[in-house]
């Protein structure tokens, strides 16, 4: 397990984030040479770890502007950052998820554009740099689907109020149900299980208002 701090703002990396990085980097470069293969799942951990990291840095900031204690969490698919329960108000709420998926969508667009005006020759910098702002802005926009326990969801969630939350749970619902289907559709099984997954815990959320 690693563990430092950055910003004040006790950060944990637990072994299971590097295992999980470390499948999804072996599956990314399986079209690579053998050789290769090792090299560009490094290049992916790191990557996914700079940008998870700044994603979770984006909600304990803003945690921390509201003056409550925070710490971040690395941890299979991504992460968390923490605050005490019941604390924030529905704005604030919506704030905190909102600035990990803008940050991270930033940095990853700031990437990209400095990328065009440098020239980056075809090596293990060029590959890392794709990397970065690739997995930023698609792990930015995947994290705003509303679908419950993504950001969006909590966005949702957080823009209805507690009244709503059968409505918030039916359009996680629906909303998972159909990009797990348009993720099979397209080859994009990852994100099909993951749904179908997301649509089974949202399922039985609303089963317990029967």
């Amino acid at each position: 397990m690693v563990e430092f701090t950055l910003f004040r703002i006790p950060i944990r990396v637990e072994p299971f984030f590097w295992i999980t990085m470390g499948l999804l980097g072996y599956l990314i470069n399986s079209n690579l040479p053998s050789d290769a293969i090792l090299m560009g799942a490094l290049l992916f951990i790191i990557a996914g770890f700079i940008s998870i990291l700044i994603h979770e840095l984006g909600h304990a900031l803003m945690v921390k502007k509201y003056k409550y204690p925070t710490e971040i969490v690395l941890s299979s698919f991504g992460g968390y950052a923490t605050h005490p329960i019941g604390v924030l108000s529905r704005k604030q709420s919506f704030l905190v998820t909102l600035a990990g998926p803008l940050l991270q969508a930033l940095f990853g667009a700031a990437i990209f554009i400095a990328q065009l005006f440098i020239s980056l020759p075809d090596s293990m910098i060029k590959n890392f740099v794709g990397f970065l702002w690739v997995f930023s802005i698609m792990w930015a926009v995947f994290n705003c689907v509303p679908v419950i326990p993504l950001d969006g969801g909590r966005m949702l969630e957080a823009a209805l109020g507690p009244r709503k939350i059968k409505l918030t749970l039916t359009i996680s619902l629906i909303s998972a149900v159909a990009l797990c289907v348009l993720g099979f559709s397209f080859g994009f099984h990852f994100a099909g299980i993951f749904m179908a997954m997301f649509a089974f815990q949202n399922y039985q959320a609303l089963e317990r208002f029967k």
